[in-house]
């Protein structure tokens, strides 16, 4: 067997880049807070496989999507079955709904997960293959009502708030019932047929495959015709059209600011009625933070009962580019303790112990190099105290406390250290 050369290195794939230390912090804020807003809605959290069978996604998402059609990871198991990576989480979450019989449990299911989607794309920035998403659903609420339409949209705002993300924009529309988006798909389709020929060679296939997707061409030539083609609020019926007034009415109320956009539809097959999009002027063409709608006939469709259903879905990726230097999290290492000399390390030992059982973060370094270098990189870790101990600190029965913000030191004793630490996090929490 031919052995590797040693100047052979291994790479990550394409679009599924490695999270390093820093950046897996800011993933991990921006996930603390959501789940500090999901708490404050009622929402408890569902973690569902990543590997489903393809059927799930064909079935849910759409044959004729470009997520189905050009995008999923798909092979065959060990027993022939198909089976695929999922591509977005919504599919997985009613599965999950309809065979753990989770209606019997609860009214309205208010359920959130986070955790990474799979879409084989051409990678770019603010689109990767391997991405992660926050999202969001609520299955069993009553079909047209629009309360449960006002209170998610509120709630992936308040996530998106608490990201740290300023300046992002709400576009909504509506789909109507399924009666009301074949209604509209044939309407399009009509308009859109007789300038086939101007159309460029995406649009033309979408034409006959998926007519919708052809509202969110960016080609400007498609743009146009598009522009003066009919509006999807030209099909709505009295009910759908007296739903989406009402949500429009209710989120002027509450405050929250949206522009309504008529070509907003949505790729996934399974949505009807309200549908919305947060995006963010900073992220060019990618702008997209959040999207979701309602999806009232999913359920029913997969073979669950006929309940309906609404949700979103927030790129963690997207959502941290959209976030300004200014908001951008900094992750502050806790303490660090420096043994001068191996002769004092069981001390240092009782000490980092004594700060664990107090649930005070902190790292030992045993050391006889330069104690400044050490110093200074921990200023750049961002270290919030520093302990140095050694042989006069030993003999002493105390430690050299540091405090690394302010630059104050002083020696104390295990107990002080953590009194001090304690009484100074009660001060900063207040």
């Amino acid at each position: 067997m031919k052995k590797k050369s040693k100047n052979n290195t291994y790479r990550s794939l394409r679009g599924m880049p490695d999270i390093l230390p820093q950046e897996a912090g800011a993933f991990y804020m921006v996930e603390k807070s959501a789940r500090k807003v999901f708490r404050m809605f009622g929402f408890t959290e569902i973690r569902t496989p990543i590997l489903e069978e393809t059927v799930l996604f064909t079935r849910s998402i759409g044959e004729d999507t470009d997520i189905v059609e050009k995008e999923m990871y798909s092979l065959k198991d060990r027993s022939e079955k198909e089976i695929s990576l999922r591509p977005e989480g919504t599919a997985s979450v009613i599965r999950a709904f309809i065979e753990r019989g989770l209606d019997k449990e609860n009214n309205i299911s208010k359920l959130f997960y986070i955790g990474p989607m799979f879409r084989s794309e051409r990678p770019q920035k603010g689109r990767l293959r391997q991405f992660h998403q926050i999202g969001a659903e609520m299955i069993g609420v009553p079909k047209g009502s629009i309360c449960y339409d006002v209170e998610l949209i509120t709630n992936a705002m308040s996530v998106i708030d608490s990201a740290g993300i300023e300046k992002a924009e709400l576009n909504i529309n509506s789909l109507g019932c399924s009666d009301d988006r074949e209604k509209y798909k044939k309407m399009l389709k009509e308009a859109l047929l007789k300038k086939k020929d101007e159309l460029c060679e995406n649009c033309q296939r979408r034409t006959s495959s998926n007519v919708l997707r052809v509202l969110d061409c960016k080609n400007k030539e498609c743009k146009h015709i598009i522009a003066a083609a009919p509006k999807v609020s030209d099909s709505l019926c009295e009910e759908c059209s007296s739903n989406y007034c009402g949500v429009k009415d209710n989120l002027k109320k509450l405050g929250v600011k949206f522009k309504e956009n008529h070509n907003l539809v949505r790729g996934l097959d399974y949505y009807t009625g309200m549908v919305f999009e947060i995006n963010h002027p900073s992220l060019g063409a990618q702008d997209a933070i959040a999207a979701g709608g309602r999806y009232d006939d999913l359920a029913g469709e997969m073979g669950g009962p006929d309940v309906g259903a609404i949700g979103y879905a927030l790129g963690i990726e997207r959502a941290l580019l959209a976030v300004s230097d200014e908001k951008k999290p900094v992750i502050v290492k806790g303490v660090l303790v420096i043994v001068l000399g191996e002769e004092n390390l069981t001390e240092a030992l009782r000490t980092v112990q004594k700060f664990r059982e107090h649930d005070i973060s902190c790292e030992i370094e045993v050391t006889t190099s330069s104690l400044k270098s050490i110093m200074k990189r921990a200023n750049k870790e961002k270290r919030e105290k520093v302990i140095i101990i050694g042989d006069q600190e030993v003999n002493k029965g105390v430690v050299l406390f540091k405090d690394m913000e302010t630059g104050d030191q002083e020696e104390l004793t295990i107990g002080e250290c953590v009194e001090k630490i304690k009484s100074q996090r009660v001060r900063e929490s207040g």
